[in-house]
């Protein structure tokens, strides 16, 4: 049976018919997709004249940017996807983390405003729409308990998903890998990641993906960081390769090393 994939585009992949066509192409049947989209959030925010704030690399969601997070992600950049792959000869469904109750989600901190950090997956609909033959591309909103609507980290929401179902997780970026003094890392352990993260080393953008993939890691999935702008590097990982970091079973007792 074909180990279990998910791969969370960024906002950049999302756009990139190039980078779709190798996941189109080379993906197994078993593979998720989850995408986030915050260039394009940030782009409709300034059009309405909303100005995007972050905290500790996260976006802050009040009630006028979650609108436009959920128009934007649920509807532009989720049904561009499932157009693409469409047209891609791989046919796709959209959902959100609302759908079904795929994500189940605790408020974020109140300083994030209407962002959730999700508790568990039920990943049965998933399975249910891949044994049907169809890709679910999975939008990073969800409600929580009381039925508010929340804005959720993409990388998350794939950690979340890639935990219930394990096999591998692809984390799309939009650099090469974790760096350690300007050179990439080709393996960390889970030890070094939470060091990267306790001392500040991890930058603002890599922080929320090390946490998302010490959780993927901690279920036993195989994490890959890597550079979601890049084809090269996605066909790579679709065919066993490990570009970009690597973390995961077999790299968390290892020390550090840098790409040579």
């Amino acid at each position: 049976m074909t180990a279990a994939l998910t791969i969370k585009l960024g906002g950049v992949a999302a756009d990139a018919r190039e980078a779709l066509a190798v996941v189109a192409a080379h993906a197994h049947p078993s593979c998720v997709l989850v995408h986030g989209g915050g260039r394009e959030v940030d782009a409709w925010s300034a059009r309405l004249g909303l100005r995007p704030a972050t905290h500790e690399g996260l976006r802050v969601t009040d009630p006028a940017t979650l609108e436009v997070v959920t128009a934007v992600l649920a509807g532009v950049v989720n049904t561009r996807l499932v157009t693409m792959l469409g047209t891609l000869k791989r046919p796709a469904v959209g959902l959100t983390g609302a759908d079904a109750g795929l994500l189940r989600i605790d408020p974020a901190a109140e300083a994030l405003g209407a962002v959730g950090v999700p508790r568990t997956a039920d990943a049965t609909l998933l399975e249910v729409l891949l044994a049907a033959g169809f890709l679910p591309v999975v939008a990073s909103l969800a409600a929580d308990d009381a039925g508010q609507l929340r804005n959720v980290n993409a990388d998350d929401v794939a950690a979340a998903i890639a935990a219930a179902r394990g096999g591998r997780l692809l984390l799309g970026t939009d650099v090469a890998a974790v760096m350690r003094d300007g050179a990439p890392i080709a393996e960390l352990s889970v030890r070094d990641a939470e060091s990267m993260l306790a001392s500040g080393e991890a930058s603002a953008g890599m922080r929320p993906k090390l946490r998302a993939a010490l959780r993927a890691a901690a279920a036993g999935c195989e994490v890959l960081i890597l550079d979601g702008r890049s084809p090269a590097a996605i066909a790579e990982a679709l065919a066993g390769g490990t570009p970009g970091t690597r973390i995961g079973a077999a790299a968390a007792a290892a020390p550090a090393r840098s790409a040579s």
